[in-house]
């Protein structure tokens, strides 16, 4: 059939096999309402009245008008219009189409011919095609008074519809397969009493009378408590024919036992969490546009991210999908106790499961796949493969034909599939925050889980399902005191995979990591082990490259098959990460390794980061880093290479995190020159991110360093940058004793370049005290320092330097000259910090002279300078100062929108007292 129509799940409009949405919810409600009633007419009042309810609002009619009229717009193929139609007529709405093109109507026909049926074999396939047709709740996501009530209507057709299916199959002998469906349904029926006598029927031809005996004394208690009532006459006689052995409920001979209809699903998972894309993901490939072959899906993931649980889930929801039957096979592709399971033995299970005779099988894996593909060929049948090794153990059982689905779970991607059997790929990652904390609180009791003990042990379980019911296994009916051990033991590293162990091997994670380590190939197993030995969780391929002493290329393969066995990921190009629990277990690995493995490794890791470092140093004070010792060559190391000063500063917002874990290592390994060459290359970037602290605490471990390393000459311009970092963090006081004793160091020692440094540093410092005329002679000492090395971009930032102070002191004329001779050297060196600071000195000279026009051109040069050098700390002070100059101007809403930027800069860079002073002029400004 060319158009279709589906109420019984989505509503949607399916045209030459395409399945097109049919708009808003309340839009798809109208389609609904009117397929309904299908080629009746429906007034417009009765649509709204169902649309909306009782309060109707005052312009519904103009949107039903406009819900139907888009309804018609959606006939795009050019026999839709014969196809189908909506008209309006006197009596209301109709649409009109075959009735037969609404599932609803065809699940209500082959209900009735199944019903009228005097063939068991018609009877059944009729029944088996009506609940196919049932792809979940009618008219899913949609919502009205109407709708809800008929829903319900439509829910007891198809119990009735299924309780009928169940009965023709029991009088067929068919009581096999009808045990684990028929006790779900008694569960999600309790109260049900034609349920309850089919349930207890196949449970006594089982050869399980008790088990019968048992249901009905159940249904009999719940009866009572709940309705007053006893079991009705029929269920009674049931159970008293059971309680004698009635020969008359034998099970009749079973025909056709070539085709049975395995019902093999393990219980559907209890306490079931979220998961919601995924199960949407795993919903999205049923019925194949191209129709040519069966549905395939992976559910991978991490060992205990729960991809059973979530299969077993959908194939719980869907079974009714599936009449002709449901296998499931464990495959042992990683388990620590046992082998992988042989294809072959699985097929042998499964052809018996739908009928096969033991004579029958083939020898061999490959007869028995060809028999398999030829029982499955034209059934609907579910197909679920738990914990799958490798593509070569899962496609042997892979249907061949349309109409069945496959779930494969497996810690390996299986990424050989989607090209061999065009296998859609839904990987299963860790339980947000939210629902690790609900899962816990399922397992442990809601009135326990606020306690702060269990709330720390959900944390440390790092939204791992698995380590999530371990816990919840440990804490159930531990005492207050006990459950904040096991929060103690679960904090610590050393112990929390201890602690996460349930005393059985499917139950242990450091076990079910061990074997997904254990499946790995020498090589990748290798460096999955030295993993250990990376400080931080986020790593970049270039590092892990020079770490493992492999080149990019081959470092990218193996760093993919690791991706494909689900033990890291790619969260970035280049970038990769591992759960919390599985580092914990890599850490465990590393420690194996020989004195020798983790020094060498580990040396070169920091060898390499340094040797970067550096290399981003430079290119961001190419003028500067120069003239900073010692000498900053690591051997074997070769750095990466920067384009330019945005270039080198996202290489070091990327890595900041690993750097700081690197030089964390030069610490506890006494790698004092690295650490030393670490700071000296961190320091711009600290500056201009403003990371003072952070700096600062460096600076002070450095010069310990420094004097450990017994190197007089390393202290003494260590100790002059810790003074630079002092002043630039605004610790004046505490900047100039440091910044005195290195120019006494220089003085004596004869260092031309240090102590002209040393002058230009503490210049700086009196300047920022406002002392300027104390700056003005450690300027002119510099000058000729630099003048006298030969160092221009020193000379004219120290130009710069005098003509604001002397601007400060009102001796504006001479210091707009000074600022003025600095500019064009700075240009010809490009040096865009001191460019920068230039005009924002010219600026503000402008600005205090009445040229407030030049003042905002000179302001908005001195902030393109410091945008494009990612100078955000002077950027901030820039956009404050451009604020004030176009306040000046009479350009309210401009000042209040640099205020507004500058603000935001100084709260994210944690500059507290600045961003209140920003904030108190924007809301004065606002009050004004």
């Amino acid at each position: 059939m060319s158009i279709g129509f589906t109420l019984l799940g989505n509503v949607t409009i399916h045209s030459r096999g395409v399945a097109v949405t049919a708009g808003s919810p309340r839009q798809r409600c109208v389609l609904a309402l009117l397929l309904i009633d299908v080629n009746r007419p429906v007034s417009a009042q009765t649509l709204l009245t169902r649309v909306w309810g009782d309060d109707v609002p005052p312009r519904a009619m103009t949107s039903l008008y406009s819900y139907v009229s888009r309804l018609r717009a959606l006939r795009s193929d050019p026999g839709d219009a014969e196809r189908w139609d909506i008209l309006r007529t006197p009596a209301g709405y109709v649409l009109r189409t075959d009735s037969s093109a609404v599932d609803l109507f065809r699940f209500r026909s082959l209900v009735e011919r199944a019903r009228g049926a005097t063939d068991p074999r018609e009877a059944e396939a009729s029944y088996s095609q009506a609940l196919a047709l049932w792809r979940g709740e009618p008219f899913a996501g949609l919502r009205s008074d109407w709708l809800d009530a008929y829903r319900l209507t439509l829910a007891e057709e198809h119990l009735r519809a299924r309780l009928d299916h169940y009965e023709l199959l029991l009088n067929r002998g068919r009581h096999v397969d009808l045990v684990q469906p028929l006790a779900a349904l008694a569960a999600e029926q309790p109260l049900d009493e034609q349920v309850a006598h089919l349930h207890m029927l196949a449970l006594y031809r089982m050869g399980q009378p008790a088990a019968a005996l048992t249901a009905y004394e159940q249904l009999r208690q719940r009866l009572v408590e709940q309705l007053g009532v006893d079991p009705g006459p029929r269920l009674q006689e049931l159970h008293h024919r059971i309680l004698v052995f009635d020969d008359a409920l034998a099970a009749p001979a079973a025909d056709g036992v070539e085709r049975r209809t395995p019902h093999q699903l393990p219980a559907s998972p209890s306490g079931f969490i979220g998961r919601r894309e995924a199960l949407r993901l795993l919903d999205a490939p049923q019925g194949r546009a191209d129709g040519a072959a069966p549905d395939v899906s992976v559910i991978a993931g991490m060992a205990g991210v729960g991809k059973s649980w979530l299969a077993l889930r959908w194939a719980h929801q869907h079974a009714d999908e599936f009449p002709d039957g449901q296998l499931y096979a464990q495959l042992n592709g990683f388990s620590p106790s046992a082998r992988p399971t042989d294809p072959g033995d699985v097929l042998r299970l499964f052809l018996m499961a739908l009928g096969a005779t033991e004579s029958e099988l083939p020898a061999d894996t490959e007869g028995r796949a060809a028999l398999y593909r030829t029982m499955m060929a034209g059934r609907k049948i579910l197909v679920v493969l738990d914990n799958a090794r490798d593509s070569a153990q899962v496609v042997p059982l892979l249907p061949g034909t349309p109409g069945c689905r496959t779930l494969v779970t497996s810690r390996n991607r299986l990424s050989s599939l989607k090209v061999r059997a065009g296998a859609d790929v839904v990987g299963l990652g860790v339980l947000p925050a939210g629902e690790s904390a609900r899962l816990f609180a399922r397992r442990v009791g809601d009135d326990r889980a606020a306690e702060p003990a269990l709330r720390d042990i959900v944390r440390w379980c790092a939204g791992l399902p698995l380590a999530l019911d371990i816990a919840a296994a440990h804490a159930d009916g531990l005492p207050c005191a006990s459950l904040d051990q096991l929060a103690q033991d679960l904090r610590d590293p050393s112990t929390r995979l201890d602690v996460l162990d349930a005393g059985d091997v499917s139950a242990s994670l450091r076990v079910l990591f061990a074997a997904s380590h254990a499946a790995l190939d020498p090589e990748p197993g290798r460096v999955f082990g030295l993993l250990g030995l990376v400080p931080h969780q986020d790593v970049s391929l270039d590092a892990l490259a020079h770490f493992i002493e492999r080149d990019p290329t081959r470092t990218r393969r193996i760093m993919r098959v690791l991706e494909e066995a689900c033990l890291i990921r790619q969260h970035r190009p280049g970038r990769y990460q591992m759960h919390d629990l599985v580092r914990l277990y890599v850490e465990e690995q590393a420690t194996g390794l020989t004195a020798g493995q983790i020094d060498r490794h580990t040396r070169r890791l920091v060898g390499f980061y340094v040797c970067t470092a550096q290399a981003a140093h430079r290119v961001l004070e190419p003028h500067r880093t120069a003239q900073d010792p010692p000498a900053l060559e690591v051997p074997g190391a070769a750095p990466l290479a920067f384009d330019d000063a945005q270039a080198a500063l996202a290489w070091f917002d990327a890595e900041h995190a690993c750097l700081q874990e690197v030089v964390t290592i030069t610490e506890q390994r006494g790698l004092w020159l690295d650490f030393c060459r670490l700071t000296w290359a961190l320091h711009t970037f600290r500056w201009r991110r403003g990371l003072f602290e952070e700096s600062i605490r460096a600076w002070y471990t450095a010069l310990d360093a420094a004097a450990d390393l017994d190197d007089a000459s390393l202290t003494a311009h260590t100790r002059q940058r810790l003074g630079v970092a002092l002043a630039q963090a605004g610790r004046y006081d505490e900047a100039l004793p440091h910044l005195d004793a290195a120019l006494e160091r220089f003085r004596a020692d004869g260092g031309l370049a240090g102590l002209t440094r040393t002058h230009h540093s503490l210049a700086e410092v009196h300047v920022r005290i406002n002392a300027y005329e104390r700056a003005l002679p450690h300027f002119a000492r510099a000058l000729e320092g630099y003048r006298e090395l030969g160092d221009q971009v020193g000379e004219s930032n120290t130009l710069n330097g005098t003509g604001w102070a002397l601007a400060r002191l009102g001796r504006y004329a001479s210091g707009e000259a000074h600022c003025l001779q600095a500019l064009p050297l700075l240009q010809v060196h490009e040096d865009g910090e001191g460019q920068a600071a230039t005009w924002d000195t010219l600026a503000y000279i402008a600005r205090r002279t009445g040229r407030t026009s030049r003042a905002v051109d000179a302001c908005r040069q001195a902030l393109a300078h410091f945008q494009a050098i990612g100078n955000a700390n002077r950027e901030a002070d820039t956009w404050a100062s451009l604020g004030d100059m176009q306040a000046d101007a009479g350009d309210g809403d401009a000042a209040r929108q640099a205020w507004a930027r500058a603000l935001d800069l100084y709260r994210d860079q944690g500059r507290t007292v600045r961003a209140r002073e920003m904030a108190s002029r924007l809301a004065a400004r606002t009050e004004h």
